[in-house]
């Protein structure tokens, strides 16, 4: 995968790669076995400066394009999925204090993020409330200077590991989503907040993904980020960036299983022989190399966009996580029927990248929450009579 956008910085995938070559691939192979947490990769990512790649450099990140941190994503994914999820956890943390902190709880937290020191996560799924966010059951009531926070979190990547939890809990359930409030929790310094034990998934294995259950936590004021009934905004404009990584994590496991069996099939000569079914082959490896360039040209100008828009491109962004996360598996599905008997090895790696590639499709918003955000789009635009609306009946 060569860099193709000129907003890609190629100083920063060439140190990706070198961590990818020194460290992300000696363990990966392990860490999907053993399902150990991948901290010496995550360690190397921080040490070459790419610990957070979208905060500016002023807070200890390197100010990248989100074009780049998605190329740094495809790659480090193509390789490691649990590896992936954890460095794209980092940065779903790191993005919202600095959105909606205060200086002083942006540079208490997201130099910390950016050089690896602590991990973060974000907690915001609960047991009855996935997708709708509006029917949040934990609460944070205020009482003096404190907030006591009670409730149950699921699904939360490195809610187990983290050093620093952004929370999104609700000051009135009758409020609705007016009522979601973001809070950052210090899990060295609070009672009452337990970790279950990490789930045991199909894929990412080495990814921690705990419940997380609050008992009359404390949380001082001063960890609120932002005003009351705030949270519901910073969670919109928060995902934006999230479902970027997702996107991107669908295209390297297309591409990584697509690079394997590519591989499989120079060993097998069946790239260039006249054999029985070489031709069938080769021409289904073309259609998924169509598939995987045009999806990463959707990612990277989605990017592009995320970038350089005045609004927040909500319908785009979907669209990418929707088809990129969606090919993702597909690809590695097809790649698995293609090798034929060899499929299920697990020394070709591409099992690994179907198992990797579904959970994709489910976090961040799932494949059907997607398209209920691009069908919303299509229904305002025909509605207004956009030119985009126009060409789509055209």
């Amino acid at each position: 995968m060569n860099p193709e956008s000129t907003s890609i910085d190629a100083d920063v995938v060439a140190r990706v790669d070198a961590v990818i070559q020194q460290t992300i691939g000696p363990n990966a192979t392990d860490v999907d076995r053993t399902g150990r947490f991948p901290q010496e990769s995550i360690a190397a990512l921080a040490a070459a400066g790419l610990g957070v790649l979208l905060m500016p450099t002023s807070l200890g990140g390197a100010d990248s394009s989100t074009a780049t941190y998605a190329e740094a994503m495809a790659r480090i994914s193509a390789v490691c999925g649990s590896t992936s999820t954890v460095y794209m956890t980092q940065m779903h943390c790191a993005h919202p204090i600095h959105l909606q902190g205060t200086p002083a709880q942006a540079s208490a937290w997201i130099p910390r993020l950016c050089d690896g020191s602590a991990i973060g996560s974000i907690a915001l799924t609960e047991p009855s409330a996935g997708s709708d966010v509006a029917s949040m059951r934990t609460t944070a009531r205020l009482e003096g200077a404190e907030y006591i926070v009670n409730g149950e979190k699921t699904f939360i990547s490195n809610g187990d590991r983290a050093d620093v939890i952004v929370l999104f809990a609700t000051v009135d359930p009758s409020r609705g989503k007016d009522g979601i409030t973001a809070f950052l929790v210090d899990t060295a310094d609070v009672a009452g907040l337990q970790s279950g034990s990490p789930m045991k998934k199909l894929g990412q294995k080495g990814s921690s993904t705990v419940t997380l259950a609050f008992q009359d936590c404390r949380i001082p004021l001063e960890c609120r980020l932002g005003e009351e009934g705030q949270g519901y905004p910073l969670l919109l404009r928060s995902v934006i960036r999230s479902r970027i990584s997702a996107a991107a994590q669908g295209v390297g496991f297309a591409q990584a299983a697509f690079d394997a069996l590519v591989s499989w099939a120079l060993a097998k000569d069946l790239l260039s022989s006249r054999v029985a079914g070489a031709q069938d082959l080769q021409f289904e490896l073309a259609r998924l190399r169509g598939e995987i360039t045009a999806a990463r040209a959707m990612l990277l100008a989605v990017c592009d966009l995320v970038d350089t828009a005045e609004e927040e491109p909500v319908a785009e962004v979907a669209l990418a996580k929707m088809h990129c996360t969606t090919l993702g598996t597909q690809v590695a599905a097809a790649c698995v029927e293609l090798l034929g008997a060899d499929g299920d090895l697990v020394s070709l790696g591409v099992e690994q990248r179907l198992r990797d590639a579904k959970i994709a499709e489910i976090y961040d918003g799932t494949t059907q929450v997607q398209n209920m955000l691009i069908a919303r789009d299509i229904r305002l635009n025909a509605t207004s009579g956009s030119p985009v609306a126009a060409s789509a009946r055209t």
